[in-house]
């Protein structure tokens, strides 16, 4: 996909653009291909992916990277200055965009998961307490 398609639908769709805005465009072109590498990845399925999602898992990729983003919008709990160490309150920050899972669903890694433990829970006859 074309990063000023991308760039197109953000400037016209999205408020919180900061991350997208402060890149290059040669870092908005790499995270226009690593979304669509991961989503392609995470949802084999529904691929080839509206400029809207691409958009927003871009956007998202972008702010993964931006240390001031990063704490503001990604399940952050703690902050350690001198170690430089953040903790997420579910572990670690979600890979895939917020918007993205909200409008895909579940990845192909979570749906096979969750296939297997209803598997297991179906052959041996119940889940162990």
């Amino acid at each position: 996909m074309d990063r000023q398609e991308v760039a197109d639908w953000i400037a016209a769709n999205l408020l919180d653009t900061d991350a997208w805005d402060r890149a290059s465009e040669q870092k908005q072109a790499v995270a226009v291909v690593q979304a669509e590498r991961n989503l392609a990845r995470w949802y084999p399925d529904k691929a080839p992916f509206p400029v809207e999602i691409v958009a927003y898992q871009a956007v998202w990729e972008l702010q993964g990277v931006d240390p001031a983003l990063k704490y503001q919008k990604h399940n952050v709990k703690t902050i350690s200055d001198n170690g430089e160490s953040v903790t997420y309150k579910d572990g670690e920050r979600p890979a895939v965009a917020p918007d993205v899972r909200d409008m895909l669903g579940p990845t192909a890694d979570e749906l096979a998961e969750q296939e297997a433990e209803e598997a297991a829970q179906r052959q041996y006859g119940g889940v162990l307490i």
